[in-house]
């Protein structure tokens, strides 16, 4: 007699839950997110190339332009550390969705204000509302940790949102310095003195506007909400954009992925905690041990039995480990933001008179770059930074840890810092050296970007208490790494401009080299983290379970 095999015998409903367990990235909600991601890196990178000529067309002496190009970039992180909190804090309560897309509707009215600012004060106000009223940078990582608890997933998950970085830096330079000025560029299409030559930098915030509303619209028909107690609540937005799945799916018959839909059958994609584990197996197969035969009903009929838990205190959101990581992250802000805040009017300031060098401290002046050539460069870097994120850092961050890869950009950010005045002496007299080691920067500057921001991340992430503590963690994440975009830009901005009017002209850049050391004050404490303990929520309660843990 043949033997019998323990799975020959097993139940088939059981070992598909088996193979449920295992856990898969959930692609299609992590899809929704991307696009939604993807419109901000495209606003707030698309100034990088022409804001210093905006700044010196509002009458800005030249060597004034530094400080105010700092202080203008400035003033969206100022404004985002006020609220950053609050919106995170209200997506607690409120629910991910609306708070997400609330800030994507105030980025898209300030973006349409900024592109027609005629004055220096105009333009710091509306940059100063995008950062009031978008809070999106923390709660978007809290909704990507509610979709992927599992740590073995996090480097992948969390690698998303720097890649679409990446790649909304590639085309928010070149939409600025492309489409910045038409009239001067394009006289052909846009006649001097018309609409767009009497708005020169109106053209690029229009285009990036409707890139947010492309993506506004998106997040309305297709994001879930992933905020336990906020999951079963009606989304007319995202009952419509069911339908309109369903249409597509059945006009084209897509007949190999309506098994994994969550909207024509119902049912989340599997590994994605839009419903819990729970709920799912109620949904698809079994309900209280028993095969379902109720139909589905309308998520409208549940969400008043649904309420989110109160926000954890205080105590239980900020521990050591997330004081450090976020004290690291903090540093990390500041001296990123002001090396990106100076390189434009680095770039963009006039050749200097070889006679006017004396190394080592003054080297005054810079390459003379248009806005379109600024914008290539920055583009060069976020295509690296693109590649090195999606093939990289996953593997690289299993094999050593992010508190290891945090270790290695301390070493070797002041490098880059420290180095990049000394490029502009060798342009003067060695052309091919200069090139040579701006290329050697930008990869650098690309490795260390990548592996910074997005361990710093995760490690932020895994700090949490529970799964109820993020949205306030990220949140004040959000708001100090905001501080110290704000006061970065400002301070190495005003120092660009003291060195240009003195005889120290490297100074902002030895105190960006200071500033990324003092990184090392909290490497030595940081720990890896054991992923955030996610919370089991049961569909058929009227409340959720505190203490259960997955």
């Amino acid at each position: 007699m043949a033997k019998t095999l323990p799975d020959e015998v097993a139940p088939l409903i059981s070992r598909g839950r088996d193979v449920a367990r295992k856990p898969r990235l959930p692609v299609k909600q992590l899809t929704v997110l991307v696009i939604c991601r993807l419109a901000e890196p495209i606003t707030l990178t698309s100034i990088l190339s022409y804001l210093p000529q905006m700044i010196r067309s509002y009458g800005i002496p030249e060597t004034d332009v530094g400080f105010w190009v700092g202080l203008t970039a400035s003033s969206f992180s100022i404004a985002q550390c006020l609220t950053g909190v609050a919106w995170g804090r209200l997506s607690d309560r409120l629910g991910r969705k609306p708070v997400i897309l609330c800030g994507m509707t105030g980025m898209l009215v300030s973006v349409v204000i900024f592109g027609f600012a005629n004055s220096i004060t105009m333009a710091m106000i509306s940059r100063s509302c995008i950062g009031l009223l978008n809070g999106n940078v923390g709660i978007l990582r809290t909704v990507v940790a509610e979709l992927v608890p599992e740590r073995e997933l996090q480097p992948q998950a969390f690698s998303l949102l720097p890649l679409v970085w990446s790649i909304g830096s590639i085309a928010g330079p070149i939409i600025g310095g492309f489409l910045s000025e038409p009239a001067r560029k394009y006289p052909t299409i846009f006649p001097p003195g018309g609409f767009f030559d009497r708005h020169p930098f109106a053209l690029p915030n229009l285009f990036t506007a409707g890139v947010l509303f492309n993506a506004l619209v998106f997040g309305i028909l297709f994001l879930d909400e992933t905020l336990v107690g906020q999951r079963h609540r009606y989304d007319p937005g995202r009952e419509l954009g069911r339908k309109i799945e369903s249409a597509i799916q059945s006009f084209f018959r897509w007949s190999h992925i309506e098994g994994d839909s969550e909207d024509s059958e119902g049912e989340p994609e599997q590994g994605s905690p839009v419903i819990s584990d729970e709920e799912s197996r109620a949904y698809s197969t079994i309900k209280n041990g028993t095969p379902s035969t109720e139909p589905h009903q309308p998520q409208h009929q549940h969400h008043h039995q649904h309420h989110p838990p109160a926000p954890p205190p205080w105590s239980q959101v900020l521990t050591d480990q997330s004081i450090y990581n976020i004290l690291i992250y903090l540093l990390i802000a500041v001296h990123v933001m002001s090396y990106d805040s100076l390189l434009p009017v680095f770039f963009s300031t006039a050749r200097p008179d070889p006679s006017a060098v004396s190394l080592p401290f003054h080297i005054p002046g810079g390459f003379g770059l248009s806005t379109s050539q600024i914008g290539l460069i920055y583009s060069a870097n976020a295509v690296v930074s693109m590649v090195l994120q999606f093939y990289l850092y996953p593997p690289v961050a299993r094999a050593f840890g992010s508190v290891r890869l945090l270790a290695f950009c301390a070493t070797i950010y002041p490098a880059i810092y420290m180095a990049t005045p000394y490029t502009l002496a060798l342009a003067i007299h060695n052309p091919t050296a200069s090139f040579i080691s701006w290329l050697v920067i930008v990869l650098l500057k690309s490795i260390t970007g990548v592996f910074a921001f997005t361990s710093c991340t995760i490690l932020i992430t895994n700090t949490a208490s529970s799964i109820r503590a993020l949205g306030a963690l990220n949140g004040f994440a959000t708001s100090v790494a905001a501080l110290g975009r704000a006061i970065g830009p400002s301070l190495f901005g005003w120092l660009f401009s003291i060195g240009q009017k003195g005889w120290w002209t490297t100074e902002p850049w030895l105190g960006l080299g200071i500033v990324a050391a003092a990184m090392w004050i909290w490497i030595p404490r940081l720990e890896e983290g054991h992923g955030v303990q996610q919370e089991e929520s049961d569909s058929d309660s009227d409340s959720e379970m505190d203490g259960e843990r997955r």
